[in-house]
């Protein structure tokens, strides 16, 4: 199910006619609720969104985004979940091969959901199976690149971060005929909490194990940014989801501690800034630090999802297109062209981050 993308004009971006834009989500656990009063914003001042790039809860919600899957709609299926059973499962699992546990959780825990199921259900409902179904037909993006979703992962086994599917050939892999729903559950994978998800032959010595990409800084907002010296199309959006302060309390039991530690590498991906002023201006920053990354038992997740909206209301009322591209990256055109030999053409290829395709 490849998408086409035709190219907006200025006087078309200007108007109205067509608005679109890219995204760059960060993850957060349970914040990520954020990401979808966002997505209810953005839809309300009639954005499209073509492309996503995530981690984590980012990544479940860009896979969301890209199947057609209302905003409205989204936050019905997460009002109807049961987080506890959602983000438990695994441990649930593992605690149930214990003869002398296992009778207890089946008396006293809901039934797990499997995070997997769950996600390929909704994204089946969207047409969307495989990396191959969310293709797009667009001749100014190489096609190695030419994907509407891109899944940020940490291989703990060969120590680097993974952008799927643009890294899957790494691993001898073909990226269309790769799963999307367990790229998204490989991406959501907080260790201890959920399995680490195995990528390629691990015995071969070529293979991985996947976990959450949010333990590590997330996606530049730049990721999207082309540098062919041409101007954008359309805007990338970043969403940062701002944690809570670190607690001030005694020194915890073994179990606060680990959970310390994860909800301290999940908050740091966050809390790292934008690498410039122009990336900046088009960051969109949503207070949700009153809630935990492992907060399962989520009082109100109405709030947070209302606070993402409001975020994106804000930041969508003060937003000028034509500012920013006039203001940031025609100056960085500027640059580029005078540190450039006369002679050189300007060639489309990813740098590390990935950022160098049209928007």
């Amino acid at each position: 199910m490849a998408v086409t993308t035709e190219p907006a004009s200025p006087d078309t971006r200007a108007t109205g006619d067509v608005r679109r834009c890219d995204l760059v989500l960060g993850g957060g656990g349970v914040r990520g609720l954020a990401h979808i009063g966002a997505a209810m914003s953005l839809e309300e001042h009639g954005f499209e969104v073509v492309r996503v790039a995530g981690a984590s809860a980012g990544a479940l919600m860009g896979a969301f985004l890209v199947a057609g899957v209302p905003a409205t709609e989204a936050a019905a299926r997460f009002e109807g979940l049961d987080l506890r059973a959602f983000a438990l499962s695994d441990v649930l699992g593992r605690l149930s091969t214990k003869r002398a546990i296992g009778g207890i959780i089946d008396r006293f825990t809901a039934d797990p959901v499997d995070p997997l199921e769950w996600i390929r259900e909704v994204l089946e409902e969207g047409g969307i199976a495989t990396f191959g179904d969310v293709r797009l037909t667009d001749d100014e993006i190489p096609p190695e690149l030419r994907y509407r979703l891109v899944v940020r992962c940490l291989d703990v086994v060969q120590r680097r971060v993974v952008r799927l599917p643009w890294d899957y050939d790494r691993y001898g892999l073909e990226p269309d005929e790769q799963s999307v729903a367990e790229a998204i559950r490989a991406s959501m994978s907080i260790p201890f909490v959920y399995d680490p998800v195995p990528i390629g032959e691990l015995e071969a010595g070529s293979g991985g194990l996947l976990v959450d990409g949010g333990l590590t800084s997330g996606f530049p907002v730049s990721i999207f940014d082309r540098t062919d010296d041409r101007p954008p199309r359309w805007p990338t959006f970043g969403i940062r989801l701002l944690a809570r302060e670190p607690p001030r309390s005694e020194l915890p039991d073994d179990a606060a501690t680990v959970r310390m530690i994860l909800e301290a590498l999940l908050d740091a991906s966050d809390l790292l800034e934008p690498l410039t002023a122009c990336d900046e201006r088009r960051t969109v920053r949503i207070d949700v630090s009153e809630v935990g990354a492992l907060e399962v038992d989520l009082g109100d997740a109405e709030d947070v999802v209302s606070r993402g909206r409001d975020a994106m209301d804000a930041f969508l009322a003060e937003w000028d297109d034509d500012a920013y591209c006039a203001e940031c990256r025609q100056a960085d055109l500027t640059r580029r062209a005078a540190a450039r030999p006369a002679s050189s053409d300007a060639a489309l290829q990813p740098g590390a981050d990935g950022s160098a395709h049209p928007s």
